[in-house]
């Protein structure tokens, strides 16, 4: 993909009531630098004739071996940057499970981290604001734009009509 098209991807924060389950990306033949070692939530892009929920659903099942009822749609992030390849649209969902050991991944390494915890790990910089959303259990709508070097160099968030960066 060169073109600049935006992308479709659907990730998932899985949750007990007190951890988060997200992936500690490795680094992967032909994977970008920009995520390596950052936990992200788990997912993966939106398939032809998929909605996001699907989506979501089907990437969950596939890279974790669990399988999520309860999807619920938390917020919806756009990132703009000059890099064809670095345009992306992400809907980023929730589900409450019971804590369980997923598979082994391909991606990257899975861990339980604490809730409390998830503001001291390497994560990519806008992911910090959704999850104090998610934590407030509060819906937005966030677009961000980066530069050549995929810096974060502003994000707007709709909802509440303000600047985040």
């Amino acid at each position: 993909m060169t073109d600049g098209k935006k992308r479709a991807v659907s990730l998932c924060i899985l949750e007990t009531e007190k951890e988060y389950l997200l992936i500690r990306r490795g680094k992967e033949k032909n994977q970008k630098e920009d995520c390596v070692n950052q936990y992200i939530p788990i997912g993966g892009k939106v398939e032809a004739l998929e909605t996001p929920e699907d989506a979501v659903i089907r990437e969950v099942k596939e890279e974790t071996g669990i399988l999520i009822t309860n999807a619920k749609l938390m917020g919806v992030v756009t990132e703009t940057s000059p890099l064809p390849k670095y345009n992306w649209v992400l809907y980023i969902f929730t589900s409450k499970i019971k804590k369980q050991n997923p598979i082994e991944c391909r991606e990257g390494y899975f861990e339980w981290i604490k809730k409390e915890n998830v503001t001291t790990l390497p994560t990519p910089e806008i992911d910090q604001k959704i999850y104090e959303y998610v934590k407030n259990n509060q819906k937005f709508i966030i677009h961000t734009i980066y530069d050549e070097n995929l810096i974060l160099q502003s994000a707007y968030e709709y909802i509440e009509e303000k600047k985040l960066k």
